[in-house]
Formats: structure tokens, sequence, C-alpha cells
């Protein structure tokens, strides 16, 4: 039988506390792609602001989950830089993605507006976090 170390215990809870919501968010990221038309299962609230604007605030959030996982979890000192780079990425592979649902298309304004939300949100989370 296998004998877990406080130390591995602790760890293993950082793990999961930080990259937890990471995992889920990605998630639901894929899965609201993944719907041919989004907008008949999503508040109406959501429709009647700017896709770019929807965009930017979700993978802002993406930036800042990854950024706090990436920090608390790794010894990365570009954790800013790296948490940006990924949101972006996963930016690109959910545009690849929609390309394949129907009634969805590819957007590379979407990747910039992705990008740009995750560079402002991660940017004023690390200034309001070090206030």
């Amino acid at each position: 039988m296998l004998h877990q170390t406080a130390e591995q215990t602790s760890k293993r809870w950082l793990f999961i506390q930080y990259w937890g919501p990471v995992l889920l968010y990605c998630c639901i990221i894929v899965y609201v792609s993944s719907l041919s038309y989004p907008s008949q299962n999503l508040p109406s609230f959501f429709s009647s602001l700017s896709d770019k604007l929807v965009h930017g605030v979700e993978y802002g959030i993406l930036g800042i989950l990854l950024y706090r996982a990436l920090r608390h979890t790794t010894q990365i000192s570009q954790s800013i830089g790296v948490a940006i780079f990924c949101a972006a990425a996963f930016g690109i592979s959910d545009e690849l993605h929609q390309w394949y649902v129907p009634h969805r298309h590819a957007d590379i304004w979407d990747v910039i507006a992705d990008t740009s939300g995750a560079t402002f949100f991660v940017l004023i989370w690390v200034f309001i976090m070090k206030k």
C-alpha cells in the first residue's frame, strides 16, 4: 500500500485547486463552441453584446485562470507571457474546431479578440494583485 506524505497531498490539492478551474472553463468553452447556434442556448444578455467583446472577456478570464495556475503550481518565471500564449493558442484551436461545426466558421478577428482580452485581463490582474 502506498503512503502519501503531507507534501504530496498538498501538491495534489494545489494542482486540483488551480488547474481544475482551468480545465472546467476550457470544457465550457469547447462545449459552447460545439453548438451550431450558441445564441439559442445562452442567456439573451449575451446576444446584445458585441461578439468581439464576449470573446475578449471569455479569454481574459481564461488568461487569469492560466496565470494563477502557472504562478502557484510551476516554477515558470514568465508566467504572464506563458498564460497569454496558452490562452491565444487555445483560442486558435477553438476557431479551428468551429471550422468543423455546422453553421459556425473560423474568424481571425475572434483570435485577435481572444488574445487581446487575455493580454488585457492578465496584465490588469497582475497589477491589481501587486497593489
